[in-house]
């Protein structure tokens, strides 16, 4: 077996079902503050719309054992940190973000309208760009 390829800058996660729990926590809290539907937790998570999947997974507060989708929670996770430095004072601004216009970032559109267009395939960049959009925000 050949090992894995680790991104010199990050630290890599164990996949296994403790981080995944721990990751799943994580990810289903973010998709109750975000107000986020199936459709749109599936397509942050990078996984095809399975109702009855994604209610398992919520049910039991779990993600797949998958090192993309450790980094995708990963980068929702510093999106809802660089959110909370940048509104301290408006928990509402933080968690309705995802779903609000933004002329400034975004040129009038959500971050997820964002994400949708890119689909699937091209979610995990979306969800990078982001993320890196607002740390340089808040640097």
């Amino acid at each position: 077996m050949l090992p894995e390829t680790v991104h010199p800058t990050k630290s890599p996660l164990a996949v296994n079902a403790s981080t995944a729990q721990t990751l799943g926590k994580v990810f289903w809290n973010l998709m109750t503050h975000w107000k986020l539907d199936p459709k749109e937790q599936a397509l942050l998570l990078g996984v095809k719309h399975h109702a009855t999947k994604l209610k398992d997974w919520r049910t039991k507060k779990i993600i797949p054992e998958d090192p993309d989708k450790f980094q995708r929670v990963g980068h929702l996770a510093a999106i809802h940190k660089n959110l909370r430095i940048l509104f301290p004072y408006n928990l509402r601004a933080a968690y309705d973000f995802m779903k609000t216009p933004q002329d400034f970032l975004f040129n009038g559109k959500s971050a997820m309208e964002l994400i949708e267009e890119g689909q699937e395939i091209n979610s995990y960049a979306t969800i990078a760009a982001i993320r890196r959009r607002l740390d340089q925000i808040r640097t």
